[in-house]
């Protein structure tokens, strides 16, 4: 969740299609918290210290993206696994950045290894248990599927932080994923929700 305050957002946006996300530039966050769910409080207030930009926003891109609710068997079966990888990809997508990515892949297809990213332009995805949790998804399945949206973006890597889940104990072993003659690169975060949100407030 990150940014609780965003939540009176939903009064003002419109049910998203499957094929639709809802890209947030600029949020400012004040409130600390704990739990996620039925088990989420409110534990008092954050100063967020992230730097503006040219337009006096903070410089954070939050995008949301709904998962299949308790998908049971849906999230196994092919119309599930295509719409989540979709709707990964709608949120996943920057077109605004999509001709940097083409060179970057272009330059770095012909390497055995995968690139090293570090330009301010070159803009990943952080991400974790997406549609887990509350929603009841499959973690490893959801882990793969904003792995091949990532790639299908061209997000030239993915920041995936498990949250310590247990099934996703040897994720950490996948350092690259041959995708469209180029490789994307993945950092694996085994940590947990405070961990997270630390690394984000920096």
């Amino acid at each position: 969740m990150i940014n609780p305050e965003l939540i009176v957002g939903m009064l003002f946006m419109a049910s998203m299609e499957d094929n639709e996300a809802i890209e947030i530039v600029g949020a400012e966050r004040f409130s600390q918290y704990m739990g996620y769910g039925s088990s989420f409080r409110f534990v008092g207030d954050y100063l967020d210290s992230k730097p503006f930009d040219s337009m006096g926003r903070r410089r954070t891109r939050i995008v949301a993206i709904d998962a299949l609710d308790c998908p049971t068997m849906l999230q196994y079966e092919f119309s599930g696994l295509v719409r989540e990888v979709n709707k990964a990809f709608c949120g996943f997508s920057d077109q605004s950045k999509h001709q940097l990515y083409v060179k970057l892949f272009q330059d770095s297809s012909t390497r055995d290894n995968c690139p090293s990213v570090s330009s301010d332009e070159y803009v990943g995805v952080s991400t974790g248990n997406w549609g887990c949790g509350a929603f009841g998804g499959n973690t490893e399945i959801k882990s793969m599927i904003q792995w091949i949206a990532a790639s299908q973006a061209l997000r030239p890597f993915v920041n995936y932080y498990t949250f310590e889940d247990a099934s996703l104990e040897r994720l950490g072993e996948i350092l690259c994923i041959p995708s469209h003659n180029f490789r994307l690169a993945c950092n694996i975060r085994w940590m947990g929700s405070d961990s997270f949100l630390e690394k984000l407030a920096r």
